[in-house]
């Protein structure tokens, strides 16, 4: 199996600041589970990405934009050779075609 490396961009970085702080202000073992849910679920962007759908909306599909959905979460990302560059990480009943 191969295994993939892991890119994270600045705006990923900057979404998942602001996820991290929702997530902080949540009682602590909801919190907790939040985190742990991300860790366990983001793991196939390392073994498997391409087992994750391509995005619904047509524009960022024929970019080759991926989608994983975690909890109320979606990291938008693609796949370059062996590394999983993910774009984006937004709340998922955001409409989000705009901001990826």
């Amino acid at each position: 199996m191969e295994k993939y490396d892991v890119k994270i961009s600045p705006a990923a970085q900057r979404d998942f600041l602001v996820v991290a702080e929702h997530l902080d202000a949540l009682p602590p073992d909801e919190a907790m589970q939040a985190y742990d849910l991300i860790l366990n679920e983001t793991d196939v962007l390392l073994k498997s990405p391409a087992n994750c759908s391509f995005a619904r909306d047509m524009q960022l599909r024929l970019r080759g934009y991926r989608v994983l959905t975690v909890g109320e979460y979606l990291f938008f990302f693609v796949i370059c050779g062996s590394t999983v560059d993910i774009r984006r990480i937004l709340y998922a009943k955001r409409r989000y075609e705009r901001f990826v």
